[in-house]
């Protein structure tokens, strides 16, 4: 995966599934992914909404997106997307709860036409590089 090939994986991503945000109740997608420097350290993977078109730059997101940090695009080693996210809050006018669907399908033919490798399952979407 180029620089590009994840500009374009992201564009797409935002632009079908929605805006990302840090929670899950007000995000309009969901994603969870890891770098090849956490799988050195602990093999975590971080979650949140996608980032937002102005968060995707030239060779990273953007700082204090829905990623909350910076990410280098040539340091994401895994990112899963899966076809629907469950979330949940609770508010002081009582608990809420509800889930997202995300059209992953259309997502990954207009990947297949930018020639972007990546894997459908009836789960999940997924782009794995190790």
């Amino acid at each position: 995966m180029t620089d590009e090939n994840w500009k374009a994986f992201f564009f797409l991503a935002n632009q079908i599934l929605g805006q990302g945000d840090r929670q899950r109740e007000k995000s309009e997608s969901w994603c969870s992914w890891t770098t090849f420097g956490r799988l050195t350290s602990d093999c975590g993977y971080w979650q949140s909404g996608l980032p937002s078109q102005e968060h995707i730059l030239d060779y990273s997101t953007a700082d204090n997106g829905p990623w909350g940090q910076p990410f280098l695009y040539t340091d994401i080693a895994h990112i899963i997307i899966p076809r629907e996210f469950y979330w949940e809050t609770s508010l002081p006018t009582g608990f809420r709860n509800g889930s997202r669907s995300q059209n992953i399908d259309v997502l990954s033919q207009k990947l297949s036409e930018k020639n972007i490798t990546h894997r459908i399952t009836e789960l999940v979407l997924e782009i794995k590089l190790y």
